[in-house]
């Protein structure tokens, strides 16, 4: 496509990605390469060799030389073969896409995907790139699926759209260059790049100050006795007092509960949007590992507080959102 893109005017070129667009809808997660979906067209070398050959042609002509006329005829046989060779490498793979796991700011963004071959011939150097990443290349075996994973940088904080994904060849010689787009209606969530410093992490132990009492069957301190439950473990029960005719008593003693957490966007040190988001997922991610309860609030959003592994996930997801214009964006790799 760099070609292209070198040799036809902008406004073309927008018309024909619409047009590329229009005939490659999005897919919630498989796509099957039929026909309309790929396209071919010769390489530098391919150019070449067809100017190779249209000067063997006017040789022979000019010479009248059989032996050219042959050689020509051969070569340019040789080139057809090769498209179709290389238009069939591609033809009727099936790609499946893992949805993508969130991941943080700066860290590796990996797509897996998952080709199927239903015909009897393996495929060779298929290749799959994003942007103007490096590609990866595959060699996708007949009838069991082949993984094929494609690592991403993660630039900016946020929830994005898939852009499209590659998928070309050029083998066997090199000549042509097939290729399709692969779109996708997945979501990428990158969440803001954690920050974790001495103030931050002093910060999370000490607030609030003070500890909550209470009745637990396990803890440091005895707190007297209550009427046994059924279902509780027998060995929480005062013998002692059975033996003295007081019934099935269960001992109770003191803990302490961690208290609750309020992390707020007032309560942080950094000055800047990012900073602070980045010490509010840090804290975020000390509060789980702690297994406190804990509550976010950033300026307008306030999430009640919780400990579970899906009040984490909406955390984070808001840290990643927060005042992000457009989450239809599709993901930039590429630095600007």
């Amino acid at each position: 496509m760099s070609a292209l893109s070198f040799l036809l005017p902008s406004s073309f070129r927008q018309r024909m990605d619409a047009w590329i667009a229009r005939r490659n809808p999005p897919s919630p997660d498989r796509i099957h390469l039929h026909q309309r979906r790929l396209y071919i067209l010769p390489t530098r070398f391919g150019y070449l060799y067809v100017m190779i050959l249209l000067v063997l042609f006017l040789g022979s002509i000019n010479y009248d030389n059989s032996m050219v006329y042959l050689l020509t005829f051969l070569l340019t046989a040789l080139g057809f073969i090769s498209m179709g060779q290389t238009h069939k490498n591609l033809l009727g793979l099936e790609v499946f896409l893992k949805a993508p796991k969130p991941v943080f700011q700066g860290d590796k963004l990996s797509l897996q995907f998952q080709l199927f071959n239903a015909n009897q011939s393996e495929r060779y150097a298929i290749g799959f790139q994003y942007g103007n990443q490096p590609p990866v290349y595959a060699w996708v075996r007949a009838g069991p699926s082949t993984m094929v994973e494609l690592g991403l940088p993660s630039l900016k904080r946020g929830i994005y759209k898939m852009g499209g994904v590659t998928i070309f060849t050029r083998y066997p010689t090199g000549l042509f260059h097939a290729w399709g787009w692969l779109r996708y209606e997945v979501p990428v969530l990158i969440f803001p790049q954690p920050l974790f410093d001495t103030e931050l992490t002093e910060s999370l132990i000490d607030q609030p100050s003070g500890k909550n009492v209470v009745d637990t069957a396990d803890g440091d301190d005895f707190a007297g006795l209550r009427e046994h439950r059924p279902g509780e473990s027998l060995r929480h029960i005062s013998w002692k007092a059975y033996a003295q005719g007081r019934g099935m008593l269960t001992k109770t003693f003191q803990g302490h509960a961690a208290p609750a957490l309020w992390i707020d966007w007032s309560n942080v040190s950094a000055t800047s949007l990012e900073g602070k988001l980045s010490q509010m997922t840090a804290l975020v991610l000390q509060a789980h590992q702690q297994g406190r309860k804990y509550g976010l609030r950033l300026p307008g959003i306030e999430i009640a507080q919780d400990d579970s592994k899906e009040h984490k996930a909406e955390c984070l997801q808001q840290l990643a959102i927060y005042q992000q214009t457009d989450q239809d964006s599709p993901l930039q790799v590429d630095d600007e």
